[in-house]
């Protein structure tokens, strides 16, 4: 009996230390920017195209998640962001199709609070299509 209760004892001590706790991570806000300007603005002509991309960052006790789109000037956007289980979940979705002839590069920085560890990110919607993992 006693043989068998030292391997026992070894397997929950290692088992409990393999346990990866999430984060506190909860959202704050959004912001939005970029081509939002009124329809006719100078600055939708502009010759300037970016890359899609999402990016990430840290300050202090913040998780700020950045994602930047090109697409159809004079478009309007919605946004919403979930937190289930241990992935960030944002999706941006058209509302209004631009007609204009021209490009936009949209910004959307998502403001999260708390400890970001052990997250995955998953950006959809709008032609976009981005996965990645959150790390320190």
């Amino acid at each position: 009996m006693r043989k068998m209760l030292i391997p026992i004892l070894l397997l929950i001590t290692f088992i409990s230390c393999e346990k990866n706790e999430l984060g506190d991570l909860k959202f704050v806000k959004t912001i939005s920017g970029g081509c939002f300007l009124d329809k006719g603005s100078s600055l939708k002509n502009s010759q300037i195209i970016q890359n899609d991309t999402v990016t990430y960052s840290f300050t202090n006790d913040s998780l700020n998640l950045f994602v930047g789109f090109n697409a159809t000037c004079c478009s309007e956007y919605s946004s919403s962001t979930s937190i289930e289980g241990d992935s960030i979940l944002i999706k941006i979705m058209t509302t209004q199709v631009g007609l204009c002839n021209c490009l936009c590069y949209y910004t959307y920085n998502f403001k999260y609070s708390g400890n970001a560890n052990s997250y995955k990110y998953h950006v959809s919607g709008s032609n976009l299509n981005f996965t990645g993992q959150i790390k320190p």
